[in-house]
């Protein structure tokens, strides 16, 4: 929707709309609008409790940005226009900058080519726009906030505090009246297989095959950083309980990645293979023994991807094969025992999109998944 059509808008719309307005030598920024509000001359915007109930509760991301009005566009451009005519912050009727005389009573304080980082300050200024989250506790019982989504040991204790001081709302008494859909199924996720490259635009949750640090690696997980963005995901990892161990998950927003759909990325801690490779075995196709437990670690590892999916309500997950790379588990059990985890395990995730750039393993991952169908009995 345009924001000529609307009545209520955001910052960097607010400097769009004004700019329109304006000469092309006269542009505005964010950076001079947010001076301007330093000195008195023009409100901070409304809150989200402030707009009128019809136009909030059309608002999807609830944080605590704010909001302006075409009044406010209007007074922006008035005094843009007025300090170029040669008017002072003070006649305005704003506060003086602290600056000396000197520079105060300079022209180029208010020109355009100004670099304003010597008198604006940063601590004063709109407040930091935090992401809103929802968190479903219980089918009757969801939690709302702002800012750091809480990690998966804090809403482990956070539901067994639940269950043990409030009782559900309503007691199902009959199988008509209960709601299944709500409920974690067996198995039965849709597995697709994808030729693509690990962070093409998804719509869901990114699974990033993690070192125990939470650190950028090689392949497909150095790409999630690079795509994600170091500097947004490294300060998250302080949300999470490090080192991990192996078959343990840890959970960060997607950063820059949320452009593409991403709606957060699961860091999950494989298994290395250290057990010994059969050559015989894998010429003839046959599994490798797991002398390490490198299979229930893996099993884990995809257990515990699915419960943080479900715990941060997400049915769609793209992911790679996990430890089937620089971790060394043979490619085929690793798929087998990948794919058997996913169809078996009880989740809410519907849909597991398993990606990689090689064609070679595209058609392995293919025949595996048939293998496993078959196994499992699954048209």
């Amino acid at each position: 929707m345009s924001t000529k059509s609307r009545e209520y808008f955001l910052l960097n719309e607010l400097v769009a709309q004004a700019n329109e307005a304006l000469p092309a030598d006269l542009t505005l920024t964010e950076r001079t609008v947010r001076y301007y509000m330093q000195n008195g001359l023009v409100g901070k915007g409304l809150k989200i409790s402030e707009l009128p109930e019809e136009f909030s509760s059309k608002i999807v991301q609830r944080g605590n940005q704010r909001y302006f009005t075409l009044a406010d566009c209007t007074t922006i451009v008035d005094i843009r226009t007025a300090l170029e005519k040669g008017a002072s912050i003070e006649l305005l009727g704003g506060r003086r900058p602290q600056v000396n005389d000197d520079q105060y009573l300079s022209p180029v304080l208010y020109s355009r080519s100004f670099e304003m980082s010597e008198i604006v300050s940063d601590y004063i200024s709109l407040p930091e726009v935090q992401e809103a989250w929802s968190l479903q506790l219980r089918s009757d019982l969801t939690l709302n906030g702002t800012g750091a989504r809480p990690n998966v040991d804090t809403i482990r204790e956070l539901q067994k505090f639940v269950n043990l001081n409030f009782a559900p709302e309503q007691t199902l008494q009959s199988s008509d009246e209960y709601d299944y859909d709500d409920e974690p199924t067996t198995g039965r996720v849709r597995i697709e297989i994808e030729l693509v490259d690990i962070a093409a635009p998804f719509s869901g949750l990114l699974v990033n095959a993690s070192n125990a640090e939470v650190t950028p690696g090689g392949g497909a997980s150095g790409r999630i950083w690079e795509v994600c963005g170091v500097n947004e995901l490294s300060p998250q990892r302080v949300n999470n309980k490090l080192p991990l161990k192996p078959g343990q998950v840890a959970f960060t927003t997607a950063g820059r990645g949320e452009s593409r759909g991403f709606n957060g990325v699961i860091h999950a801690y494989g298994p290395r293979w250290t057990s010994p490779v059969d050559k015989e075995f894998l010429n003839k196709g046959k599994k490798q023994v797991p002398m390490n437990g490198e299979e229930q670690t893996l099993v884990r590892t995809w257990e515990n991807i699915l419960a943080m999916a479900d715990e941060y309500g997400e049915n769609r997950l793209a992911a790679p094969l996990i430890s089937s790379g620089l971790f060394g588990y043979p490619f085929q059990d690793c798929a087998e025992v990948t794919f058997e985890t996913l169809l078996e395990t009880p989740t809410r995730v519907t849909h597991v999109h398993i990606r990689t750039v090689s064609r070679r393993s595209f058609d392995q991952l293919v025949e595996a998944r048939n293998r496993v169908l078959r196994k499992l009995d699954i048209a």
